[in-house]
């Protein structure tokens, strides 16, 4: 009976020195922690980020196939000229959008103002005729790349330096013509429903604009008639006209060829941008210099006359004649100048 009380004794003493341990090992405190349920509120962070802006890559040019043109007969063609030469190179203008006007193989003045882009856009002087140089590029044509850094799908670029329109249709080329933009000389108008001279340079300023305005036939200005005008910069606009000269010689507008002008408003829409690049003052040609004057002939006075002078006529009673003219008649040189256009 005393050995059973002794080894009770033992037995419980020996559980509560273990269980004193338990407790004072933070081990076995975290382990019964997370053995017993508990209630824990946690908090939701919301993070943002901040992702870089998207540029839109337009797509790239299509690049038309090389061409095997026959060489030019005697050397180079040219307004007036005729055969199956001349139409074939036609063809080629039209395939790489330049419009020469009919593929009939006669060389117009279409095909004039088509072979000066190109030739403009070569860097050689816009004669507007066909050699074997302008053959050799038409054959290898490439477009250049566009001059707008962030350009429209659909846009219309002229190039002031080069003077030369592109017409974009879906990033892609849809026309190039021969323009002649704002000449750099002073002049002087009087605006629409104005009664004041103004007196402005002209030259087709640079920027980004917008067709907004179009006006079907002959519009009238006070500085002469415009071709089915497109406005896109107040006053200025893409016209046709009779001449378009392969230099600057406007007031500020963009001039292109009659035929295209027939159309061109087709092609655009009110709201599509414009994109004018260069400006830059007339480069017109040089006129060649006066002959020098002719040295008049140097004659010998006559020696004096020893002769006395005749009597003086005896006074008359008749007046002279009146030779002074009419009140209301002038020369033309004192007439008032004419106010032209």
């Amino acid at each position: 009976m005393l050995v059973s009380l002794a080894v009770a004794a033992v037995v419980t003493g020996t559980a509560a020195a273990v269980g004193a341990v338990v407790r004072d090992d933070p081990t076995a405190a975290a382990a019964s922690a997370r053995s017993s349920p508990s209630t824990t509120t946690s908090s939701t962070s919301t993070t943002t980020t901040t992702l870089p802006p998207t540029t839109t890559v337009p797509p790239a040019l299509i690049q038309p196939p090389p061409a095997a043109l026959p060489p030019p007969p005697g050397g180079g063609v040219g307004l007036g000229s005729r055969g199956a030469e001349v139409q074939a190179y036609q063809q080629r203008l039209v395939d790489l959008h330049f419009d020469p006007g009919p593929v009939d193989g006669y060389y117009g003045l279409g095909t004039v103002y088509a072979v000066q882009a190109l030739q403009k856009l070569m860097g050689v002087p816009p004669t507007g005729s066909i050699g074997n140089a302008e053959v050799l590029a038409l054959n290898s044509f490439q477009y250049q790349p566009p001059l707008a850094v962030e350009p429209e799908p659909n846009r219309t670029e002229v190039d002031v330096t080069k003077q030369v329109l592109t017409l974009y249709e879906n990033h892609q080329v849809r026309l190039i013509t021969a323009v002649s933009t704002g000449s750099g000389e002073n002049y002087c108008y009087t605006p629409r429903g104005g009664t004041g001279r103004v007196c402005e340079d002209a030259i087709t300023p640079a920027g980004r604009y917008e067709f907004y305005e179009f006006r079907a036939g002959w519009d009238p200005s006070p500085l002469g008639r415009l071709y089915n005008p497109f406005y896109f910069n107040r006053g200025i606009a893409v016209h046709g006209l009779e001449e378009v000269p392969p230099y600057p010689a406007s007031h500020g507008c963009v001039r292109i060829p009659m035929h295209i002008a027939e159309y061109f408003h087709t092609l655009v829409n009110i709201g599509d941008a414009v994109h004018v690049f260069g400006e830059q003052s007339a480069v017109l040609p040089v006129a060649p210099p006066p002959p020098p004057p002719t040295p008049a002939p140097t004659t010998t006075p006559p020696p004096p006359s020893t002769e006395p002078p005749p009597p003086p006529p005896p006074p008359s009673d008749t007046a002279p004649p009146d030779t002074a003219p009419p009140e209301d008649t002038l020369p033309p040189e004192a007439l008032p100048p004419g106010e032209g256009v």
